[in-house]
């Protein structure tokens, strides 16, 4: 489970020269014969990389990869790239690929069925219920559930689909050496036991800042087919990976609130009661798009008998190449 591919090994040490990111990781995996040529060789035909390696920093990128590869050991982890046949094909599909992902525990065995579930940290109780109700459904179909360990709405849809014995998988904005927030340690050793997955796209080690929840989160919205966003006020984070979401060509389930929440004018259901009942121009300012494209892979879910559109929307196992895709419904 520990073992990592050579082509694998080569862009973890790659990853560590300086300016090198997802970007380049991938052009240097598409160079014809990259599994036989040295990183001297591959850099004679990417730039950013001939300048990364005449800073001389490769001997230490070498020696960092065979930590993070000692860690990966000591920690029952697993590195992968879209070199291995497991990295998750959703994800290797976005424009926002991390390239290398840091995995403890077992990745879903049919990924093209994974649904994200996101939400506030504060929901409603009928928030509440809903993240409960449409994670039990995800699970009933067979479908892993995908979240990212946060408070809230993200912790009842892994509890929920743990309880209900389905697959989850906890995205993380940080190495794997440790859990945050730390309230969700049991869950994070639940989620293991029952056979689930922790992912990061960080290397061990690395703590958590601001900016990685941002990436954190379209990672989620890259592993799933569709992003469920249970409910959030129009600055929250949970936009991050509905915007995205959208952005790879996915939908986006939007839980209609309640009356009693509507009545109350609850904040944390403000940005779904714009993206059902606000104006085209409303809905594309939050979404952050351009023109109205995307608007159409909105679903509006006014209750159970709903449900079942994510699942009618969801017309192709794997997108393939999503740069050139238009809607997927």
């Amino acid at each position: 489970m520990n073992e990592i591919s050579p082509a694998t090994g080569k862009l973890l040490a790659m990853s560590f020269l300086s300016g090198v990111g997802p970007a380049t990781l991938r052009q240097a995996s598409q160079v014809f014969g990259f599994d036989n040529k040295t990183v001297e060789q591959l850099a004679t035909d990417i730039p950013k990389l001939k300048s990364a390696l005449s800073g001389g920093g490769w001997s230490d990128a070498l020696i960092k990869a065979e930590e993070q590869l000692d860690l990966a050991e000591r920690g029952g982890c697993s590195i992968l790239s879209p070199m291995d046949p497991d990295y998750p094909k959703l994800l290797a599909a976005t424009k926002d690929d991390p390239f290398l992902l840091w995995v403890r525990g077992t990745l879903a065995a049919s990924p093209e069925k994974s649904v994200a579930i996101i939400g506030t940290r504060e929901p409603t109780e009928h928030g509440k219920l809903i993240a409960q109700r449409m994670t039990r459904y995800f699970v009933d179909q067979g479908w892993s559930v995908v979240s990212g360990l946060a408070l809230g709405c993200d912790g009842i849809a892994h509890q929920e689909a743990v309880d209900a014995g389905g697959h989850t998988v906890a995205v993380l904005a940080h190495g794997l050496q440790t859990i945050a927030p730390s309230k969700h340690r049991k869950l994070a050793e639940d989620i293991l036991n029952a056979g689930g997955a922790l992912v990061s796209q960080y290397p061990i080690g690395r703590d958590a800042i601001p900016q990685q929840f941002v990436q954190r989160d379209k990672t989620q919205a890259g592993m799933a087919q569709g992003v469920v966003m249970i409910q959030s006020d129009l600055q929250g984070g949970s936009l991050h990976a509905s915007r995205a979401s959208i952005e790879y060509g996915r939908w986006l389930a939007v839980p209609y609130p309640t009356e009693q929440d509507r009545g109350r004018n609850e904040p944390k259901i403000q940005a779904n009661l714009m993206l059902s009942d606000g104006s085209d121009a409303e809905r594309l300012d939050l979404l952050r798009r351009k023109d109205n494209s995307g608007l159409d892979r909105i679903l509006v879910l006014r209750g159970k008998e709903d449900y079942a559109r994510c699942l009618a929307s969801t017309s192709a196992p794997v997108i393939e190449n999503p740069a050139s895709q238009g809607s997927m419904f």
